[in-house]
């Protein structure tokens, strides 16, 4: 399946569980949504930023790209709030900020960002290859994510360039993929 068709899928899938969510009760069920909806973001989210970021940064620019990750920041930050209120009162307003802002970030790409990038860049994202293999590709590397370790490859994930870059007092760094950020601390 092309990436395009596959990240659309899985959008209907995030809009699944989260609707879910808003209608769960306390409890294993809603434990396992939200288990569920990380792992499901977690790997759209690292698939848009390392395989189709880059194209949308050489085809529609810079500050397109900037506002996917930002989005995806975003939603980063309202997962964590969901796992803080899983069990409180104002769980249900943390699932429909969520919800809102991944509405409108799944707005911008299937109304916007995808059909440009099928007309103006179509034979690099066949490149690509199956969605299938860019997620393994991902989820490969996830083990070194959550342990903080460098990858087998000896390649820095993201987490740990960001931390560089702090510690070298990179000013813009929350903003930047994982490529910028390796630019960035290159050029220091």
């Amino acid at each position: 399946m092309d990436v395009l068709d596959h990240l659309t899928e899985e959008h209907r899938k995030v809009e699944r569980l989260l609707d879910q969510l808003a209608d769960s009760d306390e409890g294993a069920e809603r434990d396992r949504l939200i288990g569920e909806l990380e792992s499901s973001l977690g790997t759209h989210m690292a698939v848009e930023e390392r395989f189709v970021y880059p194209i949308v940064k050489d085809v529609l620019g810079a500050e397109d790209k900037h506002e996917g990750v930002n989005e995806h920041d975003l939603a980063r930050e309202g997962l964590v709030k969901l796992r803080e209120l899983q069990d409180e009162p104002g769980f249900g307003a943390a699932v429909d900020m969520l919800k809102g802002g991944i509405g409108h970030h799944v707005e911008e790409e299937e109304g916007e960002m995808f059909p440009k990038l099928r007309q103006e860049a179509a034979d690099r994202l066949a490149a690509l290859g199956p969605a299938e293999e860019l997620e393994e590709k991902v989820e490969e590397g996830s083990g070194s994510r959550r342990t903080g370790e460098v990858s087998g490859k000896g390649e820095l994930t993201r987490d740990e360039l960001y931390e560089r870059a702090k510690d070298a007092g990179i000013e813009g760094r929350s903003s930047m993929t994982k490529d910028e950020l390796r630019e960035a601390l290159s050029e220091t």
